[in-house]
């Protein structure tokens, strides 16, 4: 084969990867991205699609005041010493301007989330809500032909062959029984959709979440003509001098080697499938349980080994290795769904217990709390318990409200249902006398609408994942109404968290604290700036951008200063830093 290279060779496609892929091309430099699995996206396609970033355009334009320094306080007291706090410092003074740029460049479309408060109102420099932003759905139907290269959502994020499904759709599918408003909504999504199918597309061509994140980055990168190669894996870096100026790619026929004079980036999107790191960090593997991680199987560390061979530092100082999130799992014949549990749990009616009928967390905790209580518990398992009014209302898991049947989820052993809470318990497992007191209790403190021994519905993010309309606590109503209902669910995790030490640039540290010249690592290849906190929604998504971005930045002036050509635009982006 030809000799291949680049000024940037970026490994892994999904938000760090196109996102500095993007910025490195408009700023003058010759880019190629890598992508080991067959298509495009990475764990960013099954992702929710949302950052974080303080002082964001959005917020100011709806007049929702915010500050740098609150923001900065608010992210070192969640990160409790173990994040950098230049890597912290950088995030939140550059997150806002790192974002503007993608706006303004076409390749992201965000809208505010004024309504998602950060997760812990007790810290310091805590917010209401608007640091949050959602992304836009986007036609897939604009990428033309290389829509069907695009990773398809999460099967448990689909309905109806293929229809994506939006986290501002959920409201709406739940009530669209009681809302002509809904209803309208559903239908106008069901006949786009049926029309689209009729077309000949594989799937639904409206993208939402972390999907359309990815189909609008794409989108980009083809305008600006940059390849994408799939079913390519980085399998060793080259280095010479002390720098690192390239690597050797596997492809489906061939090993190649890509030269890149101007870095490498590691964005592979951690170890979420690496056997060995899961053993070693993950405790309740350790004791014999079962963890079942939702990142595509691709992910398996292969940025963190390979950076470890050249002297990279893994940094090791978050106080978890992981993002988790509780998952149950459903199988229709062989395909098997993970379904992750984040908003279902805080709905009124919904309580989660272990095998031994005991309550052990705030249900209505963001789901990395939630999941770690679980992992503390010992426990290999727990339960969501719903009343049958709370079911019908909600849904629970891959279940949907009503109208949506339930002999499906039954016949196939994902809904256990009894008529009464002892039927229930014998037909999974859970402690029958210790599930009847647990529910007694919990049906005392609903009433009132406080709960002394979790404190659900305390803090301003368990209010806003409720229900408004049910009072006094909007996560809280006793669980009365039989047919009673229960899903099984596990240890499961988003992402990892445990990353290389990196710079306020994305650059990798060796083991003394120097950079490595010409590496870097983005997204969950790099360790998380909130210390292994999950401190409000966004908050890998939003480094995974700004650091993309200050990564290319340095690379285009690392070139500028050493007489390269600009060919690009570097106007915005040096007003911006400054901003």
């Amino acid at each position: 084969m030809e000799p291949v290279s680049c000024d940037v060779l970026v490994a892994g496609s999904g938000a760090a990867g196109l996102a500095c892929a993007f910025a490195a091309r408009d700023m003058g430099l010759d880019v190629i991205v890598i992508e080991k699995a067959a298509t495009i996206g990475g764990t960013t396609a099954w992702s929710g699609g949302e950052v974080w970033v303080p002082c964001n355009s959005p917020q100011a334009d709806a007049g929702i005041a915010d500050r740098h320094e609150d923001a900065l306080r608010y992210l070192t007291a969640a990160a409790d010493g173990r994040a950098d706090p230049a890597r912290i410092a950088a995030y939140v003074s550059q997150a806002a301007a790192a974002l503007d740029y993608f706006v303004a460049k076409g390749a992201m479309r965000v809208e505010l989330m004024a309504d998602a408060p950060d997760y812990f109102d007790s810290l310091p420099g805590a917010h209401k809500g608007g640091r949050t932003l959602r992304t836009v759905p986007f036609d897939g139907r604009g990428l033309g032909p290389d829509f069907r290269r695009l990773r398809d959502p999460l099967l448990a994020g689909q309905i109806l062959g293929g229809l994506s499904v939006a986290r501002e759709d959920i409201g709406h599918l739940q009530a669209m029984a009681r809302s002509p408003r809904s209803m309208l909504h559903v239908l106008r999504l069901l006949v786009s959709h049926g029309l689209q199918r009729l077309g000949g597309l594989h799937r639904g061509a409206r993208t939402t979440m972390g999907n359309a994140m990815v189909a609008r980055f794409m989108a980009a990168l083809r305008a600006q003509g940059v390849q994408i190669r799939c079913a390519a894996t980085l399998t060793d870096l080259v280095v010479e001098t002390g720098r690192v100026c390239g690597a050797k790619v596997t492809l489906p026929d061939a090993v190649i080697q890509i030269t890149a004079t101007r870095g490498v980036v590691l964005a592979t999107g951690g170890f979420s499938h690496d056997p060995l790191r899961q053993r070693q960090l993950y405790p309740h593997l350790a004791a014999g349980g079962s963890h079942f991680a939702l990142p595509p199987g691709e992910v398996a560390g292969d940025g963190l080994t390979l950076a470890r061979r050249v002297g990279a530092k893994v940094r090791g100082k978050t106080s978890n290795p992981a993002a988790w999130t509780a998952v149950s799992r459903r199988q229709r014949g062989d395909t098997v769904w993970h379904v992750p549990h984040f908003g279902d749990k805080a709905k009124p009616g919904i309580i989660a217990v272990l095998p031994n009928g005991r309550r052990f967390a705030n249900e209505a905790a963001n789901y990395h709390d939630f999941c770690r209580a679980l992992i503390a518990s010992g426990a290999a398992e727990a339960w969501l318990i719903a009343d049958d009014r709370a079911l019908r209302r909600y849904g629970l898991g891959r279940v949907g409200p009503f109208p949506a049947p339930l002999g499906p989820h039954l016949r196939c052993g994902y809904l256990f249902r009894g008529r009464t809470l002892a039927d229930l318990a014998r037909a999974t497992g859970i402690d029958p006398a210790a599930l009847t007191r647990t529910v007694d209790r919990f049906n005392t403190m609903a009433e009132a609408g406080v709960d002394p021994d979790f404190q659900r519905g305390a803090s301003a993010f368990d209010r806003a994942a409720g229900d408004a309309a049910c009072a006094p606590n909007p996560t809280m109503a006793p669980l009365v109404k039989g047919p009673f209902n229960a899903i099984r669910i596990h240890p499961g995790n988003l992402s990892t968290f445990l990353g290389l030490d990196t710079d306020a640039t994305g650059a990798v540290l060796d083991v003394a604290g120097r950079p490595i010249p010409g590496l870097y690592a983005l997204g969950a290849d790099a360790e998380s700036v909130a210390g292994g906190s999950y401190p409000a929604a966004g908050i890998t998504l939003g480094p995974a951008i700004t650091f993309a971005w200050l990564a290319a930045r340095a690379m285009a002036e690392e070139r500028m200063s050493q007489g390269g050509a600009a060919q690009g635009d570097m106007t915005f982006t040096r007003s911006a830093r400054s901003a």
